[in-house]
């Protein structure tokens, strides 16, 4: 056992010992559930030898921090038990067949950090983003490694196509009650993981958003946030409030996503807006969108 970090990437909130019990609660119950396993403490992933899979512990300590430490066996319990559905055996009967499991293909948007323990079938998005093809299991989603695509018989648009037909579906998202202000920054909810998969279509979600669209995020995976793009001073005000709020929604998860955020606009492809996972602000929008932020921006600081 390590010396963990002061700073550890994938739970930044806790404390060594803080971290630490939770790795101790972690390896007792997989020990106990699943027999010989590892844990990478520096990635915060757990391999289990008898499913031969990976599982991060990112999510799962975003939840225990919001949760009393007693109850905290039983949630890591119901967590690590879901590896009974990812073994291979398992995926390699339920993804053989094409016909049968496209009724089950989602999407969602992710981080790189959803990727790196799989060659997942995905397409690139900006700022570090991909739309990544799952298989909707019980209350959980599994992205689809590519050598179960390799299979199919089927080409990558046409699944991804089928895939996001059926998140838009039958995974719905509606406004918060709270926050869908006209002219200011609105979030959509979800009760599922692939809620953030509604940005690859989202003239549906907000037919009311004009031709510039708006600046949108993915901070957790049942979450989107969107601020419409108006050619008026306020938008620099309104979007780096709707920014502010992300970050804290990204932070505190469970499920997070992305810091960042993206340039939505009917019949055009997302566009990056600005990045806030390098410990600062950087605005990446494109023209003409930078310069109207900029003139807002300047327009403020003169008031």
């Amino acid at each position: 056992m390590s010396a963990l970090p002061v700073f550890c990437a994938w739970a930044p909130w806790w404390a060594a010992q803080e971290l630490r019990s939770f790795l101790d609660q972690v390896r007792g119950v997989v020990q106990a559930r699943f027999g010989e396993h590892a844990i990478d403490e520096a990635t915060g992933t757990v391999v289990v030898e008898q499913t031969d899979c990976v599982l991060g512990l990112s999510n799962l300590a975003q939840t225990c921090r919001a949760a009393d430490p007693a109850d905290w066996r039983l949630i890591i319990y119901n967590h690590v038990a879901r590896l009974d559905d990812f073994s291979p055996e398992v995926l390699a009967g339920r993804l053989a067949n094409y016909e049968k499991l496209r009724p089950d293909l989602r999407v969602r948007v992710v981080g790189q950090q959803h990727l790196s323990s799989i060659d997942a079938v995905c397409d690139p998005l900006p700022l570090g983003l991909f739309v990544c093809l799952c298989v909707a299991l019980e209350g959980a989603s599994c992205p689809v490694d590519r050598s179960y695509f390799s299979g199919w018989g089927v080409g990558q648009k046409e699944v991804m196509a089928a895939a996001l037909a059926n998140t838009l579906r039958h995974e719905p998202i509606a406004a918060v009650a709270d926050d869908d202000t006209p002219g200011s920054h609105r979030t959509f909810s979800g009760d599922s993981l692939f809620a953030t998969g509604h940005l690859l279509d989202f003239a549906r979600t907000v037919p009311d958003i004009g031709p510039l669209g708006a600046v949108v995020t993915a901070p957790a995976a049942h979450t989107v946030m969107v601020c419409p793009v108006e050619l008026n001073e306020q938008f620099a005000n309104e979007s780096s409030v709707m920014l502010a709020a992300s970050y804290i929604r990204y932070l505190a998860g469970p499920n997070s996503v992305s810091p960042n955020a993206l340039w939505w606009r009917p019949d055009f492809p997302l566009e990056g807006f600005a990045r806030l996972d390098r410990q600062a602000f950087e605005l990446v929008a494109p023209e003409p969108l930078h310069s109207l932020l900029q003139k807002g921006l300047r327009a403020k600081g003169d008031g």
